[in-house]
């Protein structure tokens, strides 16, 4: 699985556990516990802050989380330009 993905004019990282190096309006899926316990999904807001999109829910694989956030970015159209 390739580290960096874009999708309709939005960045995703796949990161190995921390959405701090992210930068503001990126999307992340952060490895928890190295991968063993999941997969979360992420976006940093303008402020730097990472906001949890799956709430309760964790993904088993990066594949399924990558996924689950294109659906997501579809429903919220482009990328402002």
């Amino acid at each position: 699985m390739k580290r960096y993905h874009c999708h309709l004019g939005r960045d995703i990282f796949v990161t190995a556990g921390t959405a701090r190096d992210l930068a503001p309006g990126a999307f992340g899926i952060c490895a928890i516990g190295g991968g063993a316990e999941g997969w979360a999904v992420v976006h940093i807001g303008p402020n730097g802050d990472a906001a949890d999109l799956g709430g309760e829910y964790y993904f088993a694989a990066p594949e399924e989380a990558l996924e689950f956030l294109k659906e997501l970015i579809e429903l919220m159209g482009a990328a402002p330009e």
